[in-house]
């Protein structure tokens, strides 16, 4: 009992979190809104009523803490700027060129928004659907950097891992069943590929590549304690083996299930990531083991690697082979510039004339068409074409050069803590003995591989974004978020071995 009481902010993390992804990846609006903002209560009051506590810590002394430190945080601060800016539509509409043509050219009625120099929207409901994924999305971020310890963090990184490989396995038998919609459900919208409750192959694809690397991370993780365990155990644990490698099934099904979701980006990224993760990891066990286990090590890797590719090979369905013969460069430079399409053309015009806050949410769809030419208009993309495909000219268009800036500085006051610790653990190896260094390059591996691999998972997110629209899924953008909040729960390394929390 005490340990749900100790962990009640982390449950109502990963309810958020968790939710989000069950709830189509959080894309259908009306799945949502009876749900999220509850949700959202409930998460708000356990950050602020039942933060963890540190060893002998009162739950009084552990909120003062906890609201000390948030009120002296600009990370805070920067969000409530944010979502005040979000708010602001609501009070403060226009007129929509297309839907409101009439009103605009018949009745002579003025289209600008009743403040022309504030945030505005052109249709409350549409805005207040990414209202409801910012909010929850960065309480859930706020919770996880101030309401919980290191061993809170890690504790929700494996509520995710462990929920995201339930929705894996629903997935698979989607497949094997022939369902024709995410859950079985009866959708009477567009009909696209999906996988498991992700009904956009790229949203679903970068969700499962960052748990791929979250799941990797844990196993690195559980790997060193376990082998730290055992060194300083004089008796033969049983369970060692399982304790060291279980990690890897979830990682493996996270694997697969990115490479199931069609998802070209998420193919490469996942397998990009795959060989950073294989590379780091033997670096770093080549330093403490001898000449005959490298040699060894390198045959088994060699061997499984052959044996993975020549599978992929031969046994990859016909789907996901046709998707990879479809990589080449000029594609992904296509995808990735946005040439050879309207979308980034024309956000950028909205942008410009909505420079500063945009024009709300969603508000791409009601400004886009005034801008295409009839060329573009003839050739219009009927499934997906409310999305620019690039989710940072979107979020330009729809809420400006301030409402993109506050997003940009949440990132960097988010990382700022993990790379001033890091600047700190490289300074410390000038007083460490030669034969304790890290691998070299030793900047790279001075990090712990934990919270190294998250940070790539933030990365691939971050690129992948600049060729589609993950993180317009709530599912993909929390778990951005939360996983980086996470980061430093492996941080410092050493300390957290001895002195585990």
């Amino acid at each position: 009992m005490l340990k749900f009481y100790d962990n009640i902010c982390t449950f109502a993390i990963a309810a958020v979190g968790c939710m989000f992804a069950w709830l189509f990846g959080g894309t259908i609006a009306s799945a949502l809104r009876p749900v999220m903002p509850w949700l959202f209560v409930l998460l708000f009051e356990a950050m602020l009523c039942f933060p963890q506590r540190l060893p002998g810590e009162t739950t009084y002394a552990a909120r003062e803490r906890v609201w000390r430190d948030m009120r002296k945080d600009p990370l805070v601060w920067t969000v409530v700027v944010f979502m005040l800016l979000l708010a602001i539509p609501f009070l403060n509409t226009g007129l929509c060129p297309v839907c409101d043509y009439a009103k605009i050219n018949i009745e002579k009625i003025d289209p600008s928004p009743t403040i022309p120099f504030l945030p505005y929207c052109v249709n409350r409901m549409h805005h207040y659907n990414v209202f409801i994924w910012f909010l929850p999305a960065l309480t859930a971020m706020l919770a996880t950097k101030h309401a919980l310890l290191k061993r809170g963090k890690r504790a929700l990184l494996t509520i995710f891992i462990w929920n995201g490989v339930l929705l894996a396995l629903i997935g698979m038998i989607q497949q094997i069943t022939g369902a024709d919609a995410p859950l079985w459900a009866d959708f009477k919208g567009q009909k696209a590929y999906f996988f498991s409750t992700f009904g956009y192959p790229n949203m679903g694809g970068d969700y499962f590549t960052t748990l791929f690397a979250i799941a990797f991370a844990m196993w690195r993780w559980n790997y060193q304690i376990a082998k730290n365990e055992a060194k300083h155990s004089q008796s033969k644990d049983r369970g060692l083996f399982w304790r060291k490698y279980f990690m890897l099934v979830p990682t493996v099904v996270f694997f697969l299930s990115a490479m199931a979701t069609l998802s070209r980006a998420s193919i490469m990224l996942v397998s990009v990531l795959a060989a950073l993760f294989f590379l780091h990891t033997m670096m770093t066990i080549f330093r403490d083991v001898s000449k005959a286990s490298r040699f060894k090590s390198i045959s088994i890797s060699v061997f499984a690697m052959a044996l993975i590719i020549a599978c992929a090979v031969m046994f990859a369905p016909e789907s996901i082979q046709k998707e990879v013969d479809t990589l080449n460069t000029s594609v992904v430079l296509d995808r990735v510039t946005g040439r050879g399409q309207y979308h980034a053309r024309v956000a950028i015009e909205v942008w410009k004339d909505n420079f500063l806050f945009g024009c709300g949410g969603w508000g791409y769809q009601h400004f886009c068409l005034p801008k295409m030419t009839e060329d573009e208009l003839k050739q219009q993309q009927k499934i997906g074409g409310i999305n620019v495909h690039n989710d940072y000219l979107q979020f330009l268009a729809e809420h400006g050069a301030v409402g993109f800036g506050l997003l940009v500085a949440m990132v960097f006051m988010l990382l700022r803590p993990i790379v001033q610790e890091w600047r700190a653990m490289l300074n410390a190896t000038r007083f460490v003995s030669r034969k304790a260094l890290p691998p070299k390059p030793i900047t790279l591996f001075v990090l712990p591989a934990p919270t190294f691999f998250i940070l790539l998972a933030a990365a691939a997110t971050f690129i992948h974004g600049f060729g589609d629209c993950p993180l317009r899924s709530p599912a993909v953008l929390t778990l951005f978020f939360v996983s980086i909040a996470c980061a430093d729960g492996f941080l410092p390394y050493m300390h957290e071995i001895t002195n585990r929390e």
